[in-house]
């Protein structure tokens, strides 16, 4: 064991060796960096808090394509400058620097936590670049030379042995607004090396001895007039630096005003296609308290619509940098920013030039139907409009996310008096029956969305607040809110008189890809194919009706996001089912403009129809799912035990097996074979969460599934034993070649038979979808349309049988009496299950059913009367063949003349022979 570990310690040094084996010969720091920085003995002395970039520094860089692999990385353009010693030299102010640079993915891990490696031969770790460094720095005059060596693998899995020098400018231990330190890093091989790559340009904002110098007296004055008419959340001074400030505040719209169609005199950016930015992001790049006054240096970053991740790219062009204090009095941020300069191919040089840039934010301690933003703000200039660099007035706000919850968040109603004109209370007629509270998260649903009958579109509505104090559920909490609140007057309309409550609402509505109708009075003509909606009303939690006047965002028809535009008639109303509701509990509504049909802002109306997942419900359902399981259970037990019947009854008379019906029997054995393929695909691919959020921890109900699989399989294998047997039979037993006939011309019938009720069963499913208008999750698909066919099917599975007796005339017990009536029985109780659960529970959808699923089996009130009698007939119909022969149910003149039955032979086995039938 001893010589294993020796051996392994060994080969694992060797391999570091390889790894790193670059970094054993530097390249000459006289010959590349002499010239820059000079060269001086150091000495032994570690130097500590020397150096002003810090043991771990952070930044931005631009090239380095060839072998970085940029598209792998989530956050791209980053880079880490890493220190490990500095010493000091021979010559004053001059310092020799170890390090390391890095440039990594930030996608080094997948979303579960497992890291994310390329595990070829090679075994490399993919985006991931180092190189290893060596150089001095020059207090005096900011500079820094370092010449190393790369470690690591490229993007395309080769490992990196190639020569550097890496260069920094304005690395001094004092910093302000306009410090960047700038830098490149260089390869030193031949443009012919497969490893040469193009110069990498590197930026990163200096924090050492930050000095402040944009809040000037002059500065503070320009955000006086700010502010005055409303104050925002407070915040506490002891987190003011944690987060949202300090870190990065993402997705801000913008909103231009109305006369801007492009970018000139309409932006601080200068983008070469003249589009204007409509996304905005907040990236705090530091924080601290100097002089009892909190103050926030900010990276301001724009971006279009179509750059989800504003992060993953870094343009100078398209950021500002800025200082920023927080204003206790007014409860807002106050900001000046600058533009930051340079070249689009390279960050050399790129230092800070304007500064004109004022921009103020605040989280709003008043939401109403018409601001419904976390945070709202604005940017503009301070130049006039003569001077270059002017602009308009740009306001921001947050896009509909949910409130920060804080003390002194209010809600104010403007819209009840229409409201109560639109909607007059009438009192309630189903006396007795329970609504959803209007606290509770009943009031949330998702939702199908028809225009002119056809399904165009899916939304979620979701409550704000009930009565003047906002819903709480899921709404994020930041300790960074003070206690503090802010005295607002009541609502006017306080309607809460037991069931009434004030309440509002945010609705969005997503335009479906293919539901284009080209229709003028689309709701989507003037909105973007999201139509976000705020609504205010009065909710019945008498008689679960919901009626609230609405205001919808509007877009310019350039798509220019100009300043906030609303359409506000708009009349909703919904009308949610009993919380005791069996039958049926969907949430029915409607949105439709309350304009003239002629008026360009009119749309058609449109029908809402949403599920209700109701807590009381669930609850029922919990319990309906327990009861499901175990009949499950019992069902799939007593298949095998039935099934275990039959083959003791064909060991005990051998000479039956080849007159059992091998359609029968297949059609049996993928009755418990294409659930058990089905359960196991469901396995592989099922998110657990999409349980969990309606029934919580369901590992107690995926026991319960594995178990009923467990005994499925059981009842396959006995059932595809009983397939084997009989086929074995069949073809072993040369002498009853009559029997193989009338086993053909059982094909012959029941295939077409089979095929017509699958075009029938089809045809009937796609006329009752396009009749109804029902949500698109309950239309059939065909693949469910054949599953319910084949569970039609299996219900019958005694038919071919019953057909196979006809034409062989057999008269014996070739099945079973407790296979057939016991089988039947089993496949019956699912449609006296229905008839129950139909009357006790309300409708659930597919994926909740372990019992009686409507996907796989047809089942309605009409169907489970028809299909239990069908079995039961076929039972009998099975009990008379065997009795009295295979064709005693045929009139006197269909009978035929001869018919199979058992003889004793004088030989140890026994054999079947035909005999007359006088």
């Amino acid at each position: 064991m001893d010589s294993l570990l020796s051996l392994f310690i060994v080969l694992l040094t060797l391999s570091s060796f390889n790894l790193f084996s670059s970094f054993a010969s530097q390249p000459s720091y006289k010959d590349h960096c002499a010239s820059i920085v000079p060269y001086s003995s150091p000495t032994t002395k570690l130097t500590l808090n020397t150096f002003p970039l810090g043991d771990h520094y952070e930044g931005y860089y631009k090239g380095g394509d060839s072998i970085i692999d940029v598209e792998a990385s989530l956050n791209r353009f980053f880079f880490s400058l890493s220190k490990r010693k500095t010493f000091a030299t021979q010559t004053p102010q001059l310092f020799k620097v170890e390090g390391t640079i890095s440039f990594r993915s930030t996608n080094t891990f997948n979303n579960d936590g497992s890291s994310y490696y390329y595990m070829g031969q090679r075994g490399y770790r993919r985006g991931y670049v180092a190189f290893k460094l060596d150089g001095f720095w020059s207090e005096s005059s900011g500079k820094i030379c370092m010449v190393g060596t790369s470690g690591g693998y490229s993007k395309t899995g080769n490992y990196l042995n190639v020569d550097v020098v890496f260069k920094l400018d304005n690395v001094f231990n004092a910093s302000n607004i306009t410090s960047l330190v700038s830098g490149r890093l260089e390869s030193l091989s031949s443009e012919k090396d497969e490893n040469h790559f193009e110069p990498i340009s590197v930026l990163m904002f200096p924090k050492a001895n930050y000095n402040y110098t944009l809040n000037s007296i002059e500065a503070d004055k320009e955000f006086s007039s700010w502010g005055d008419s409303e104050k925002g959340l407070a915040l506490k001074s002891v987190s003011f630096c944690s987060y949202p400030l300090s870190r990065v505040i993402r997705r801000l719209q913008l909103e231009f005003s109305r006369e801007c169609n492009s970018s000139k005199n309409c932006t601080p950016i200068a983008e070469s296609s003249g589009q204007l930015p409509s996304l905005m992001s907040l990236e705090g790049i530091e924080c601290s308290l100097t002089n009892k006054k909190h103050r926030l240096r900010v990276l301001v970053r724009f971006s279009n619509a179509s750059d989800y991740w504003i992060s993953r790219s870094f343009n100078p062009k398209t950021m500002l940098v800025g200082e920023g204090w927080w204003d206790e009095k007014k409860n807002m941020l106050c900001v000046v920013a600058c533009h930051i300069m340079g070249t689009a191919s390279s960050l050399v040089g790129t230092h800070v030039g304007d500064c004109s840039m004022r921009l103020w934010l605040r989280f709003p301690t008043i939401w109403s139907i018409k601001n419904t933003s976390a945070i709202v703000g604005q940017i503009w200039s301070n130049k006039t409009a003569s001077d270059s660099g002017y602009f308009k007035m740009i306001t921001f706000r947050t896009d509909m996310n949910g409130p920060l919850r804080g003390q002194g968040l209010k809600y104010e109603y403007s819209q009840l008096e229409k409201v109560n004109q639109s909607c007059p209370i009438h009192k309630p007629n189903d006396q007795g029956k329970r609504y959803p509270d209007a606290y509770s998260y009943n009031m949330r649903f998702d939702m199908s969305v028809r225009e002119s009958n056809k399904k165009v579109a899916w939304g979620y509505s979701d409550p704000m607040a009930v009565d003047d104090q906002f819903n709480e559920l899921d709404l994020p909490t930041f300790d960074s809110f003070s206690s503090e609140s802010t005295e607002v007057p009541d609502s006017t309309f306080n309607n809460n008189n037991g069931s009434l409550f004030n309440i509002s609402y945010k609705i969005s509505i997503s335009e479906m890809s293919y539901s284009k109708l080209g229709d003028r009075n689309s709701v989507f003509n003037l909105s973007s194919p999201t139509v976000r909606i705020t609504a205010e009303g009065i909710y019945d939690a008498g008689s679960g009706i919901l009626c609230m006047i609405g205001c919808r965002d509007l877009v310019s028809k350039n798509e220019t996001p100009i300043a906030h535009s609303v359409d506000c008639e708009i009349l909703i109303k919904f009308q949610f089912p009993p919380l005791d509701t069996n039958d049926g509990s969907y949430i029915k509504g409607s949105i439709e403009s309350k304009r003239k049909e002629s008026d360009l802002l009119y749309f058609k109306r449109l029908q809402i129809s949403a599920v209700a997942y109701y807590r009381e419900t669930t609850r029922e359902n919990v319990w309906r799912m327990d009861m499901e399981i175990i009949m499950a259970l019992i069902s799939t037990t007593l298949a095998c035990v039935f099934v275990g019947l039959q083959l003791y009854h064909i060991k005990r008379h051998p000479n039956v097996l080849p007159f059992i019906s091998l359609i029968m029997m297949s059609i049996l054995t993928l009755g418990h074979m294409i659930p058990l393929v089905l359960n196991f695909e469901a396995l592989l691919t099922q998110n657990p969460q999409s349980r969990s959020i309606v029934l919580g921890n369901v590992n107690w109900l995926e026991v319960n599934e594995i178990s009923v699989r467990v005994i499925t399989m059981v009842a396959f294998l006995l059932q595809f034993r009983l397939l084997y047997l009989t086929w074995s039979a069949r073809k072993s037993d040369e002498s009853n070649k009559g029997v193989l006939v009338a086993e053909k011309k059982v094909t012959y019938v029941t295939l077409p038979l089979y095929a017509m009720g699958l075009l029938i069963a089809l045809l009937l499913k796609l006329k009752k979808d396009g009749d109804i208008i029902t949500p698109s999750y309950q239309h059939h698909s065909y693949w469910q349309n054949l599953k319910s066919y084949g569970g039609l099917v299996l219900d019958g599975f005694l038919f071919p049988q019953i057909i196979l007796n006809l034409f062989s005339n057999m008269r014996d017990s070739v099945l079973s009496c407790s296979f057939y009536f016991g089988t039947t029985f089993v496949r019956l109780l699912p449609h006296a299950y229905d008839l129950y659960r139909t009357h006790s529970y309300a409708p659930q959808d597919y994926g909740s059913y372990f019992y009686a699923d409507p996907s796989e089996d047809f089942y309605s009130t009409a169907w489970d009367i028809v299909i239990p009698l069908g079995g039961i007939l076929f039972a009998i119909i099975i009990f008379l063949q065997q009795r009295f022969g295979g064709q005693y149910i045929l009139p006197q003149r269909f009978k035929g003349s001869k018919v199979y039955e058992k003889v004793p032979m004088v030989s140890e086995s026994e054999a079947e022979v035909e005999t007359s039938n006088m």
